[in-house]
């Protein structure tokens, strides 16, 4: 009931925009878009996710602006998920602030590749939003120095006992000068059937202690992340890293997972050459007082960090390791390639009731992608290799290959 009130909400806010757009014609514009997408294998992805199991997805997206409002309705068909809104959202900016409603992809990290809190390998989660963004004015400050926060809160699908609950995110990022990144991030579990969904609970998932009390059922998660871009006329490298406490002791994270990277770019050569390192570890020892342990990432005795079955984190969900290397080339004024090679461990602790695999797998995965741009018009193309099988994913060890294309009109 909530998933359908939610689609028919967005749904009609967009009839509204997109019908009362000729009165405001001087301030709009208007974006149409179709993918089409096809991968002769299911494969864990040398980046991040498996969200599309399916051999073939069909998208049509139509982005309708005004001055201060903008939206998108996007239809995404595939043949086990049927027709879905992923995407769509509608949203008005005043200033600093925007806020909105609708189904977007957040993928808090300064990787490019995962995030250990929200990716984009799961589906999207059906939200409300607020962000602010801003550029500190101040003398003792770089003009470039600047800040954002965005707050929303969601449903997850099948996170509490295959029922729905809620997401609760804060992201707060600082930019104190150019090339240099802090976040500050913080994810909330809470509600749901059986549990408070008022304004005792909404504070415990913002702000106060839930470890103890009549809100302890609440699943926190919360940690940081820093970028430093070296400047380009000592070494053109990128220093990156992101830790996220699965478990809360005295009101701050504890029990991290890691994430940390490192990415040379070549920027004064005509077609720019990216080479970057990243490695990823899921896996939490047990705490001194007896806390935590194996895979207690994205695992909670209440909620699970899911939406529809998957990790809304690092695609190799709990107790993994990842270790990436990606090369990124732009040979052409049309044509871009990447080639990325991953060694991978899922589920180190041979645990039976992991997503991904019932026994400990150990193995790597490879692909080769080009892609081909002229004025709207996108093409992909990619060749990939699997070591081994995830059989609670349904994924087997072998080559693929994969094309995608988009128009925009």
């Amino acid at each position: 009931m909530k998933r359908n009130f939610m689609y028919r909400t967005i749904f009609l806010l967009l009839f509204i925009h997109i019908n009362i757009q000729p009165i405001f014609a001087q301030t709009q514009s208007m974006q149409i878009k179709t993918d089409l997408s096809f991968f002769s294998e299911k494969f864990l992805g040398a980046k991040n996710g498996h969200r599309h199991p399916n051999k073939s997805m069909i998208k049509f997206s139509i982005s309708p602006d005004l001055d201060n409002l903008s939206s998108k309705l996007s239809l995404n068909y595939s043949r086990n998920e049927k027709l879905t809104l992923d995407g769509s959202y509608i949203q008005h900016t005043s200033g600093i602030l925007t806020f909105g409603a609708g189904l977007i992809d957040r993928h808090w990290s300064f990787s490019n590749n995962t995030s250990l809190v929200l990716s984009q390998n799961a589906r999207p989660t059906e939200s409300i939003y607020l962000k602010l963004e801003n550029k500190f004015k101040y003398d003792w400050l770089p003009s470039k120095a600047n800040w954002s926060l965005e707050v929303f809160n969601g449903f997850n699908e099948g996170s509490l006992n295959n029922n729905k609950s809620m997401l609760l995110g804060t992201r707060a990022t600082l930019s104190p000068y150019e090339g240099l990144d802090f976040e500050l991030i913080q994810t909330s579990q809470w509600g749901g059937e059986g549990y408070d969904k008022g304004i005792s609970a909404l504070g415990s998932a913002l702000f106060l202690d839930s470890n103890s009390g009549s809100n302890s059922n609440i699943n926190k998660m919360a940690g940081f992340g820093i970028s430093y871009l070296i400047p380009s006329n000592t070494i053109p490298l990128r220093i990156y890293g992101q830790a996220i406490g699965e478990d809360e002791a005295g009101s701050l994270p504890s029990c991290y997972a890691y994430l940390a990277g490192l990415e040379w770019s070549n920027s004064k050569s005509k077609y720019p050459i990216i080479l970057g390192f990243e490695t990823v570890d899921t896996r939490i020892d047990e705490t001194e007082h007896g806390y935590c342990g194996p895979n207690t990432m994205y695992n909670n005795n209440i909620y699970h960090y899911t939406n529809y079955g998957k990790s809304m984190g690092a695609a190799i969900d709990t107790e993994g390791t990842s270790l990436d290397l990606y090369v990124r080339s732009q040979i052409s004024e049309k044509i871009n390639i990447e080639f990325a090679t991953k060694s991978i461990v899922i589920n180190d602790n041979n645990w039976s009731g992991h997503r991904l695999s019932s026994n400990r797998q150990l193995g790597y995965i490879s692909s080769l992608s080009i892609s081909w741009v002229k004025n709207k018009i996108n093409f992909n193309g990619d060749i990939y290799k699997q070591t081994f099988n995830l059989d609670k994913a349904n994924i087997k060890s072998g080559y693929g290959v994969g094309f995608s294309s988009s128009i925009i009109f």
